[in-house]
């Protein structure tokens, strides 16, 4: 089923993280209905920690839905949703108008994707040595989150140490290392920038 979550303020219109009431999920399996809706209760005011956790348990109920709509991107709920690797739209007024135009939009951005993860964006800086910089990657390919970018070299190129430069260290990597699948070493180099070498061990 393909799932597309818009945040809604009143009036059933699409508002942002500061004025939202409802999280609604649209599923489609041959026409498009209301699969899923999460009451949001949360002030903007409150911490930014407390803030942080309560989206990250609206994510963990989203399942595998990986597409949210929103009238603004921003603050603390934007970097949660950024870091589970959602595809996030900025859009205003009825969801129902934008169902199948999103949905032909995402469709048309995996196929290009996935040549593009034919391509691996990993530089060889000496044998059995790769670095992938994401933080160059957010100007240069834009289209590849940090899983995209990474995932194909890691299940498919043999090699001693991948570094990672990247402004924070992407959470799925985190749970791979505790999954016990790789090994993470990481430094911060400067602010928002961290050095992360990974091993793999399976």
């Amino acid at each position: 089923m393909e799932k597309i979550a818009f945040l809604l303020r009143d009036f059933n219109e699409i508002g942002s993280f500061q004025n939202c009431k409802e999280l609604i999920v649209y599923g489609k399996e041959r026409h498009w209905g209301v699969f899923k809706s999460i009451p949001i209760n949360i002030s903007a005011t409150s911490r930014v920690d407390t803030i942080r956790e309560y989206y990250r348990a609206v994510v963990e109920e989203l399942d595998d839905c990986k597409v949210i709509v929103v009238e603004k991107a921003q603050g603390i709920p934007y970097g949660v949703f950024y870091e589970a690797d959602f595809s996030i739209w900025e859009l205003s007024g009825n969801p129902e108008d934008y169902l199948d135009t999103i949905l032909e939009k995402e469709e048309e951005h995996v196929r290009k994707v996935k040549e593009l993860e034919k391509q691996f964006v990993a530089k060889k800086i000496k044998d059995g040595y790769y670095l992938i910089d994401l933080n160059e990657l957010q100007f240069t390919r834009p289209e590849l989150s940090s899983k995209k970018a990474i995932m194909p070299f890691l299940e498919h190129e043999k090699f001693d140490i991948l570094e990672v430069r990247c402004c924070h260290i992407p959470p799925w990597l985190e749970k791979k290392e505790y999954n016990k699948e790789i090994s993470i070493s990481a430094s911060k180099i400067k602010r928002n920038e961290y050095k992360v070498l990974i091993k793999k061990l399976i």
